[in-house]
């Protein structure tokens, strides 16, 4: 008896190697790697499922577009980038691997706030070119120091723990604040408060809460002129939660004492921000560690198994 075709499986962005070798094993897949959005429908026909991280934008016209498609995974946290409601319209089952990034990109939210509140790019910079300044290069220790942080769920919750661990004093916001949450959050050393009181109260402020139409420009002039002269701001989310106008301004002006970004609105090119000494620019790697991607690989694999036989993936979106 003749066995049935293997179901067809475009990746778009790069994921584990293991994780690749295991859907080559089960799928035939096609591999192209960051392809021009117009590209994009001639691709998808005849796919069964697309395999994209946050390099990628699904918009409705294309997903419509998609003659055969079953299954769109995110190989990661978010799911912003993928327009949900024409997946659901067109019977796509949506899923992510949230989680399982969690420590690592928190992990990486700790080391920029060390990197920005010690100016580590800007001493490594000098002393590459042979300059010796250290009275310029002096920092402010964290430990003492009160952390914010928007959004204290997975990656928010690591970043409290790491931050307790060193000795900060640990704020947080989460979208509601219930008497239960917050006597959880008492529990593990983070007392929760608004976003406006944190950003006014904290030293450092990290923004780790997913991008809805509630955080879309959440820190914004007005936010922004809240914090303290010396604080410090970390984005290990999304990029369109602060106002990048606004941010610019703020830390050309001194208005704060610097920044940490490890996400953007373009991940291509130079950005803007690029121009600042006081500020510290990483290319969206919070998930990038080899722990974090097997984990995340792990997990694609089998989620993607289920979907494709019709049954709901762990994180079924819709």
């Amino acid at each position: 008896m003749p066995q049935p075709d293997p179901y067809r499986v475009l990746l778009v962005d790069p994921i584990a190697p293991t994780a690749l070798e295991a859907l080559r094993a089960r799928y035939d897949v096609t591999v192209r790697l960051c392809p021009a959005p117009a590209d994009l429908p001639g691709l998808l026909h005849g796919q069964d499922a697309i395999v994209l991280r946050s390099g990628i934008t699904l918009p409705g016209p294309v997903i419509a577009s998609a003659n055969q498609l079953r299954v769109i995974a995110r190989a990661g946290n978010g799911i912003d980038n993928i327009d949900l409601p024409a997946a659901r319209q067109a019977g796509i089952q949506v899923f992510n691997v949230p989680s399982v990034s969690s420590r690592a990109v928190a992990e990486l939210a700790i080391g920029l706030l060390f990197a920005a509140a010690r100016h580590v790019a800007a001493a490594d910079r000098q002393v590459r070119a042979g300059v010796w300044n250290k009275a310029a290069l002096a920092g402010t220790e964290l430990t003492g120091k009160s952390i914010g942080i928007i959004g204290v769920g997975d990656i928010g919750g690591h970043v409290a723990s790491l931050a307790t661990g060193i000795g900060m004093n640990v704020l947080g916001s989460v979208a509601s604040p219930t008497l239960e949450r917050r006597e959880e959050w008492a529990a593990r050393g983070v007392q929760l408060a608004t976003t406006a009181d944190l950003l006014v109260s904290a030293d450092m402020v990290v923004v780790a809460c997913p991008l809805t139409d509630r955080t879309r420009s959440l820190l914004d002039a007005r936010a922004l002129a809240t914090m303290k002269p010396h604080a410090y701001l970390v984005n290990v989310a999304r990029a369109e939660i602060v106002d990048g106008h606004a941010l610019y301004a703020a830390l050309d002006e001194r208005r704060i004492a610097g920044a940490a970004l490890d996400v953007h609105t373009a991940e291509t090119g130079t950005p803007v921000l690029a121009g600042l000494d006081n500020v510290v620019l990483t290319p969206h790697i919070g998930a990038m560690t080899d722990d974090a991607q097997d984990r995340i690989g792990r997990a694609l694999v089998e989620d993607l198994e289920r979907a494709l036989a019709g049954r709901d993936a762990t994180t079924r979106i819709c």
